[in-house]
């Protein structure tokens, strides 16, 4: 069987536009597999030559999904994520759903977890509700 010239185009796009949220929820849930293991939980340029984290390209990926997905994504990265990793779900979800946002920080009170936190150059470890309180406060930037 021979597809007309004239429908091949129409055809390919078709093809092309029906898989891509397929490809697209991969790739969400491999920034999200990526987040949760991150080193460092950092925003603005970092290290000697001020580049950005590969954490925040990839929080920035996530935050640019549909509001769903989105959703979605930062709620299994605060549960499967290290310390780091929640971090970047607790940003997430401040600008995406603050009420949420407000829920889990009230849950970390008692928390023990610590996030390596880098600014620049300098590296510092505080405490995950420390650094939930400065994403409320907007002290990171993103």
């Amino acid at each position: 069987m021979r597809i007309p010239r004239s429908a091949t185009w129409p055809l390919i796009l078709l093809v092309l536009f029906s898989t891509s949220p397929v490809l697209a929820n991969d790739n969400v849930d491999a920034a999200v597999n990526r987040l949760s293991t991150v080193e460092r939980f950092a925003f603005g340029g970092v290290g000697y030559a001020g580049v950005t984290s590969k954490g925040e390209i990839d929080f920035k990926f996530v935050l640019a999904q549909p509001k769903p997905t989105a959703l979605d994504a930062f709620e299994r990265l605060y549960a499967i994520g290290n310390s780091q990793g929640k971090s970047y779900a607790l940003s997430g979800l401040k600008k995406l759903a603050p009420e949420r946002f407000a829920e889990l920080v009230a849950t970390l009170a008692m928390s023990a977890e610590e996030v390596e936190v880098m600014r620049g150059c300098i590296v510092s470890h505080k405490p995950l509700f420390e650094v939930a309180k400065q994403i409320g406060q907007g002290k990171f930037r993103f």
